[in-house]
């Protein structure tokens, strides 16, 4: 998977909470370089990139990978979304989460950290924003941000995959991230069988 190597130095600063002064001291880099970096304006070298990432007190490791990403599922959303097809939204949304769930580390943030396009809907780009923060979030990692950004939460709850059948869950139930996207989902629904 290709990734701008200024968004995973951000991210990954971002979740340290340092300055780019600080993380420039830290890696032995000026601000203003990583300034570029981050803005996509400097190709850095593979020494700065990890240079950088050890300074946030993170690795950077190239893993090869066969599962969809996040950005792939979501233009399979999209698809399925414009055709009415509801069902096989959730279905790929449920396959996203599996994927996350079964990789761990740099293979999880690798699948997570580039911003996927709008699936065509406000509900199912905030529950794809909820499901990445909930799997990173529960290793520390960084979250990417496109994830982080308020576009992808709701006014008002929705509940995720409604349809005739479907029951509100136990709010107690709803995970955090979820919740504060206002996107209702019971826990167990994301824990495959």
């Amino acid at each position: 998977m290709l990734m701008n190597a200024g968004t995973l130095i951000r991210s990954a600063r971002k979740s340290r909470r340092l300055t780019q002064q600080a993380l420039g001291r830290r890696a032995r880099l000026s601000q203003p370089y990583l300034s570029l970096i981050e803005r996509g304006l400097q190709n850095p070298s593979f020494e700065a990139v990890e240079r950088a990432l050890l300074g946030t007190g993170h690795r950077l490791v190239a893993v090869p990978t066969v599962r969809d990403d996040v950005v792939t599922i979501a233009a399979d959303m999209r698809r399925a979304l414009l055709d009415g097809r509801t069902d096989r939204a959730l279905r790929r949304f449920l396959q996203l989460n599996d994927n996350l769930r079964a990789e761990h580390g740099a293979v999880r943030f690798a699948l997570a950290i580039s911003e996927p396009e709008s699936t065509g809907s406000m509900q199912w780009d905030a529950a794809l924003a909820a499901l990445v923060a909930h799997h990173l979030g529960r290793e520390g990692l960084p979250l990417p941000d496109w994830a982080a950004n308020p576009r992808r939460s709701l006014k008002q709850p929705w509940v995720l995959g409604e349809g005739p059948y479907t029951l509100p869950p136990d709010t107690a139930r709803v995970p955090a991230e979820f919740a504060e996207r206002n996107v209702l989902i019971d826990e167990d629904t994301l824990v495959s069988a």
